[in-house]
């Protein structure tokens, strides 16, 4: 095992990261597996900050909407590196988002992350991905919830 690699699983075990929690370590290469795993399924992906307010009420939004649309994967991606993962689940669970797949930066530098999501990303919050199993669109900025409602009830589920 790499030093780097020994490094951050240590870091990992500190920070509370381990098999039984929900959320995930995000480094290089996470974006492409998560994609992979939900490919011809519907997901949004959602890139957030813990001091972002637009990334606060967007998350709240899609707690209360996708109530009404189980079967679509939400996947949260905290910018925030190295963010406690106890506090990441508390966060999702007020949101009524506790169904969702959760992942934290585990990068020293999110400018490494940011350019593996996207090549001209440079942080900005919220940053949303949207995926009707066939189609991924992006979006920046805080989405507004007729064009989520619209985009939900438009899905074939």
């Amino acid at each position: 095992m790499s030093l780097r690699l020994f490094v951050i699983a240590s870091l990992m075990l500190l920070m509370g990261f381990t098999s039984d929690t929900m959320v995930k370590p995000f480094v290089k290469g996470s974006f492409t597996e998560i994609q992979q795993q939900l490919d011809g399924r519907p997901y949004l992906i959602l890139f957030w900050g813990q001091d972002c307010a637009y990334c606060m009420k967007e998350l709240a939004m899609l707690g209360e909407l996708l109530d009404a649309y189980p079967s679509v994967t939400i996947v949260t991606v905290a910018t925030d590196p190295f963010l406690d993962a106890n506090w990441v689940e508390k966060k999702m669970s007020d949101f009524g988002l506790q169904q969702a797949q959760n992942w934290v930066f585990a990068e020293d530098y999110p400018e490494t992350l940011y350019f593996d999501v996207e090549k001209r990303w440079r942080g900005e919050l919220p940053l949303t991905y949207l995926s009707d199993g066939q189609q991924l669109i992006r979006h920046s900025g805080m989405l507004k919830q007729a064009d989520m409602s619209a985009w939900l009830a438009g899905l074939s589920l």
